[in-house]
């Protein structure tokens, strides 16, 4: 085992002989930086110690070797390589030594490495500097650490040189002691007890309860009164509701969530669901309205050619009245200086994530990566999203909001919520009173519809307006029911549909609840629009 150069900067790490380690683009670009830098000949000492694993292959290791001498041939004694079991006491010595740690692996889920540098440099964090993969599985949990690609040389070499030359910033060594503190918090010992806790949680919890994971040491499940959607409950307060108001979200809710390529045909929308469409937006007692994030072309071409339906595109920037077949724009965006900062960020995100897209809307803009690798998009996404709450700190109009497969920046005052806020005061205004709401949505975009709706549940339970509030799939969600996919969502237009046809023969009588159905009935509360929305509605 070596012994500190006091010459010498020691760069060092320690991995499995494994093709996944990425030892070779580390050898590879620690010699395009010593090419690059000839200063640090001499200056630099690169020792990588390799413990043979499962993937060991006689192949990786004569390649790795030849690296290695090719280098110490062009640049002598730049580096110290071995293939051996290094103990704990001598992979903590080694790094007690090194100044920078490198870490390049291709893909590395359980990453304690950088964890323990830290702790081996804990009395002396000024002299410590970890680059490590972006695709190691503890790249986010460290604010200290340089993030490299480890198939970029060029980044690699920037960071041992930015690593090198900001040794003793004030700034670095107080991130590195943050990321210390954070480490010797957040050990196993600390896991379990949190695994304890939440496994005494959920099991404390009432029986219509489901666990769907944990997020920050918190049980996320639905709420007690979560209930699944097709009832018979609903046909009966739509059938004897007068003025209904029915608002929906298009993609994943009304039709499947699909590829960028398919997406842009309107054959994704079925004959059945356009039929269903058309048939509740006949009977003059209903108001439709589908409230969709995509583009009015688009929503044009899906929509476009069903009567009386209402539309808005991008969560209410335009929208098309029921009775006309022009768009009308109701946002007015006042500074778009938002827009070049996001774009730029947006194509860095693009060009590193292979299946991903950027589509600029007039009102916002959306990083796509439902085509990329569902594990690398989800990562990328919440890295761009730390990226873009720092750019657009100086821009309080906009917020960007991760949906299911997008990063979209958008204004703040497009949303879903304030729009059905408008619809419903619009058909106050125009039918009177409102007896029945269904709202339903798939995603975050719909979650300021569903708490509008609700608001109604402080209000008193005298004019009778029942509403419901659905969203696709069981998840932590402010909607009162579920469905389970857009399946289920068309089943639910058909039951309505099937409604209005009983109510026309006279099938269906205003007492053919059974007294299951009662029960449910009498479980959904009660509003008034006066109620929810306050004098916003006169």
């Amino acid at each position: 085992m070596c012994i500190r150069d006091r010459n010498r900067i020691v760069i060092a790490s320690v991995d499995k002989l494994s093709p996944i380690s990425g030892i070779k683009n580390k050898l590879i670009a620690y010699r395009t930086f010593l090419r690059s830098y000839p200063n640090y000949f001499g200056n630099t000492l690169l020792i990588q110690y390799c413990t043979p694993g499962t993937s060991y292959t006689e192949e990786t290791s004569k390649e790795l070797k030849a690296i290695v001498e090719s280098i110490n041939q062009e640049f002598p004694t730049s580096i110290i390589y071995g293939e051996l079991r290094v103990s704990n006491e001598k992979r903590l010595a080694l790094l007690s030594v090194a100044e920078i740690l490198l870490v390049t692996s291709l893909r590395d889920g359980f990453c304690l490495l950088p964890f323990e540098f830290l702790m081996a440099k804990r009395n002396e964090l000024r002299t410590g500097s970890v680059i490590l993969s972006e695709f190691a599985g503890c790249a986010r949990a460290m604010s200290s650490i340089s993030q490299v690609n480890p198939y970029v040389a060029s980044e690699i070499v920037y960071s041992i040189l930015t690593a090198i030359e900001s040794q003793s910033s004030p700034a670095k060594l107080a991130s590195m002691q943050h990321d210390l503190e954070y480490i010797q918090k957040h050990n196993a010992s600390n896991w379990l007890n949190s695994l304890v806790k939440d496994i005494k949680a959920s099991h404390n919890s009432s029986e219509t309860s489901l666990y769907l994971g944990a997020i920050d040491n918190k049980v996320l499940r639905p709420k007690p009164f979560f209930e699944h959607l097709l009832s018979s409950a609903i046909l009966n307060h739509y059938s004897k509701a007068s003025n209904r108001v029915i608002l929906l979200d298009s993609e994943g809710t009304l039709i499947p969530v699909v590829s960028r390529a398919v997406i842009q045909t309107a054959e994704i929308v079925s004959k059945e669901l356009k039929q269903f469409l058309a048939t509740l937006c006949s009977d003059r007692r209903n108001s439709v309205y589908i409230l969709g994030g995509k583009t009015k072309s688009l929503m044009d071409k899906w929509f476009g050619d069903i009567p009386e339906l209402g539309l808005a595109a991008e969560y209410g920037y335009h929208y098309k009245k029921a009775t006309r077949n022009e768009w009308k724009r109701v946002v007015i965006e006042e500074n778009r200086e938002w827009r070049e900062k996001v774009k730029e960020i947006f194509a860095w995100y693009k060009e590193r994530t292979d299946g991903t897209e950027i589509e600029v809307k007039d009102g916002s803009m959306v990083w796509l990566y439902k085509d990329a690798d569902p594990e690398l998009g989800n990562w990328q996404a919440k890295e761009l999203e730390k990226a873009l709450k720092n750019a657009l700190a100086e821009h309080p109009a906009v917020t960007a909001i991760h949906g299911r497969g997008f990063v979209e920046v958008k204004l703040k005052k497009l949303e879903k919520g304030e729009f059905a806020r408008k619809v419903l005061r619009k058909v106050k205004k125009h039918k009177g009173d409102i007896d029945f709401v269904l709202c339903m949505g798939d995603d975050i975009s719909d979650e300021p519809m569903f708490q509008l709706i609700n608001s109604f549940y402080s209000g008193a339970l005298l004019d009778k307006c029942s509403a419901f509030t659905c969203t696709v799939g069981r998840k932590p969600t402010h909607a009162r029911y579920y469905v389970n996919d857009y399946k289920d969502s068309l089943t639910l237009l058909d039951l309505l549909v099937s409604c209005m046809s009983k109510m026309e023969t006279g099938e269906l009588s205003d007492q053919s609840g059974t007294g299951e159905e009662m029960q449910t009935l009498n479980s959904t509360p009660l509003i008034t629009p006066e109620t929810a929305f306050g004098h916003s509605l006169q």
